[in-house]
């Protein structure tokens, strides 16, 4: 089996997100990423020789970069399809990362990493018309090279398997009569097999069914069935983001559902793949925004997870007005509204990385927002300042909507770098700028 160049496999260690990922250990694969939370992904935190699934606990650590970013969209090609979505992975096993972008109402698209450019691979994927709104890299069928898996709105769960050369093909599709907006899945082993399973996170948003989220369980070959009714709490919730963790230490990932209005819940898992809710146990009462994404890191160096919350805010105003993102941290057995420790933007927030970007050994928060500019806080002893300005200037100011973002390092130099996917217009790729000698 072939393993990840050094570059690859060291940022895979400095490097914690969950994502979100808007309604979803045992063996060894190539790093990729997706916009959520737990899979093998270059941007969550893995060991170093990356599992196939496994939960954030991975510490940030030093990495050569500053925080800084140059702008390298230059070496992208064009677009102006909506892309929604981004997963980064060596997908051609040539040690370089490469990304797949996922596009709403379009035919997704692979760009392999040539060095200097990125290079879009022609039939990598199906010519499927998808209205994709999720992508994750993950090796669900155990033969050692990255897969994708995409959520669509009102569309199936589409699993594309990879042989090994960045050559896709549709291995199934998944609630082929989904009335939902699944804006988000996540992708971890929550049944103990070693196998990673999908779990949709459905809203409804006024229609009938108003989003029950699913469980699609892997048949330890990358095919997927539906989960018996009661494995999953049979709740409307409007779930947008959705996140796997292991809440309560016992090795098992539990689920943390963030809701779009109706009060955000804690699944606990019990290893098999049946979840009860004890909300009411570890969150904050009362609990409620308008969520969109989620990501899950030690935020404030105490060794227990803790939860951010992207927030876009309610559907009111023209345009409509945004809202402060949520900090959740973990204090003993529950969590505390900690979000007067975030910046008090009241932005779009659609997606979020929790990622050292400056190699401080703090986790930072990278977020892609809706008519406005990207955001990057730094963490300063658990509290996170406004570094926004850290980001090329073609970023201050612009009013571009970005609905994903994905993070590895696409230069080869050991630092993380981001590419923000922004509907109707090419993706920003910013690379993480060295610290300067001393």
């Amino acid at each position: 089996m072939r393993h990840l160049k050094t570059a690859a496999t060291l940022l895979a260690i400095l490097t914690v997100t969950a994502g979100l990922t808007g309604c979803s250990s045992k063996r060894r694969s190539r790093g990729g990423a997706g916009s959520t939370a737990a899979p093998a992904t270059v941007d969550t935190s893995t060991s170093t020789t990356p599992p196939a699934t496994q939960t954030p606990t991975t510490p940030a650590g030093p990495h050569p970069g500053s925080g800084v970013f140059a702008d390298a969209s230059s070496r992208l090609p064009d677009s102006s399809a909506r892309d929604w979505s981004a997963a980064a992975g060596d997908f051609d096993g040539d040690g370089r990362i490469d990304l797949a972008i996922a596009v709403y109402d379009g035919t997704s698209r692979v760009l392999l990493n040539r060095g200097a450019t990125f290079q879009e691979k022609a039939g990598a994927l199906p010519a499927l018309r998808m209205a994709a709104a999720d992508i994750h890299a993950v090796d669900v069928d155990g033969d050692g090279d990255l897969d994708l898996v995409v959520a669509c709105l009102f569309q199936p769960v589409r699993v594309f398997l990879n042989d090994g050369a960045a050559n896709f093909r549709l291995g199934g599709e998944y609630v082929t009569n989904n009335g939902c907006y699944t804006y988000k899945v996540a992708v971890g082993d929550v049944t103990g097999d070693g196998f990673p399973d999908i779990f949709m996170a459905n809203s409804g948003q006024g229609t009938p069914t108003r989003g029950q989220d699913i469980l699609l369980v892997n048949d330890g070959r990358g095919g997927f069935t539906q989960a018996p009714a009661g494995w999953v709490p049979a709740r409307a919730d409007d779930t947008i983001g959705v996140a796997l963790l292991d809440v309560n230490g016992d090795g098992r990932l539990d689920v943390f559902k963030a809701t779009f209005g109706t009060g955000h819940r804690l699944l606990v898992g019990d290893g098999t793949g049946r979840f009860t809710d004890q909300t009411d146990a570890y969150l904050p009462a009362g609990l409620r925004t308008h969520a969109t994404a989620v990501a899950v890191g030690d935020f404030d160096g105490d060794g227990q997870l803790d939860i951010f919350v992207a927030n876009q805010g309610p559907y009111t105003g023209n345009p409509p007005a945004g809202e402060r993102n949520t900090l959740l941290l973990r204090s003993g057995a529950r969590f505390v509204d900690a979000s007067d420790r975030l910046p008090a933007h009241a932005d779009s927030t659609f997606n979020v990385r929790a990622v050292d970007v400056d190699g401080d050994g703090a986790l930072d928060l990278l977020c892609s927002t809706l008519r406005g500019p990207q955001r990057l806080y730094l963490n300063r002893g658990g509290r996170f300042v406004d570094a926004t300005t850290n980001l090329p200037a073609v970023n201050q100011g612009s009013t571009s909507e970005s609905l994903g973002l994905a993070v590895a390092d696409f230069d080869g130099d050991l630092a993380p770098d981001v590419l923000f996917v922004r509907r109707g217009e090419k993706p920003w790729l910013f690379l993480n700028l060295p610290n300067p000698a001393p």
